[in-house]
């Protein structure tokens, strides 16, 4: 994956994540209004529905699907001016010259790119860690259940697969053209208050040539969740994407209402369209407490989307992980399925980090 060309906001600063372009959702579903997604399986006593799954505007740059400005620089993982490195202390209040009083700080080094190590849960004492390697292929692996979406479900949206892996021989991949397809959901309830305050870490990889959004009537862009929280005030997503026609991305937190919050440029894209997909690594931070949020692109800070007292972000005491690609346009912005896998999922109190 390249790297932003710029250096975004300062970790820390509330941005208010306006969209200067198109909305990013391109109209309701089919049926008026915003449908609300189901759950199969009640994950860990809360809501699974997350609340209206529609696509959210791609806040804090533009959406029309031209590049953002200062271009990609290329390479992975790439340092920015607000990056942050290595294993949380989890005790320290500031971070990289303390713009962000709430946030633990982070020190060290981090491996400087998602596809190095082989990671695994094997020896691992993560308050939550998921390697995908129990189960059978083409099902859901114990303790996941199916979060419904709102589109034509089909049999390959979401399921254990052995076709790649970043660590072991499964992984978990959704393969689906249809917008609004279903996800994987597990429980938190196994962690305790560390569901609501956390570091997490997962593990992805899109397959190449990964389909760019055509022009329709309503948009020029994709709006794909992959990492959703769950609370009872709906869904936090967490590692989120919004693509443009010239194959270019921002990352950004988003909400079902897109009444928050933040968003980078246009600045990534995935792996060149020459069949050598590579694995990557997406960290966020949350704490419920004090609404705030930070993530990481390949162990790079992704500054802009900080955040820290943003009660507009609707963050509630998680009780669920939702794990998978859903997108939420028009039928018709992509005609070949979006592939992607995921692994090595972690959660924990400390900086887990992409080692």
């Amino acid at each position: 994956m390249e790297g932003p060309g710029s250096s975004g906001s300062p970790a820390g600063t509330s941005s208010s994540g306006s969209s200067s372009g198109s909305a990013a959702n391109g109209g309701s579903p089919p049926g008026g209004g915003s449908p609300s997604p189901g759950s199969s399986g009640s994950a860990g006593g809360g809501t699974s529905s997350g609340g209206s799954p529609s696509g959210g505007s791609s806040s804090g740059g533009s959406s029309g699907g031209g590049s953002s400005s200062g271009g990609a620089t290329t390479g992975n993982g790439p340092a920015n001016s607000g990056a942050s490195s290595g294993s949380s202390s989890g005790a320290s209040p500031s971070t990289n010259g303390g713009n962000d009083a709430s946030a633990p700080s982070t020190s060290g080094s981090d491996a400087g790119d998602g596809s190095l190590a082989a990671t695994g849960c094997a020896g691992k004492s993560y308050k939550l860690c998921e390697d995908f390697e129990t189960g059978t292929a083409g099902s859901l692996g114990p303790g996941w259940t199916q979060f419904a979406g709102y589109g034509a479900a089909g049999p390959t949206d979401v399921a254990l697969a052995n076709d790649a892996a970043h660590s072991g021989k499964m992984s978990l991949k959704s393969d689906s053209i249809n917008r609004g397809q279903a996800r994987a959901q597990k429980s938190l309830s196994s962690i305790g208050a560390t569901a609501s305050n956390h570091w997490g870490r997962i593990f992805y990889k899109v397959q190449e040539p990964a389909p760019k959004p055509l022009k329709t009537a309503t948009n020029t862009v994709i709006h794909i969740t992959w990492t959703s929280l769950i609370g009872p005030s709906g869904e936090n997503r967490v590692v989120d994407i919004v693509e443009n026609m010239a194959g270019m991305h921002q990352w950004l937190f988003n909400i079902p209402s897109d009444g928050c919050c933040t968003s980078s440029a246009y600045n990534w894209t995935f792996d060149p369209p020459d069949g050598g997909s590579s694995w990557h690594c997406a960290e966020w931070w949350v704490d419920v407490a004090t609404n705030s949020y930070r993530f990481f692109s390949d162990s790079s800070e992704v500054t802009s989307l900080a955040f820290s007292g943003n009660t507009k972000s609707t963050m509630s005491d998680y009780t669920a992980i939702v794990v998978g690609a859903t997108w939420y346009q028009q039928a018709g912005t992509i005609t070949t399925p979006f592939v992607i896998w995921f692994d090595d999922l972690a959660i924990d109190d400390n900086r887990v980090g992409c080692q």
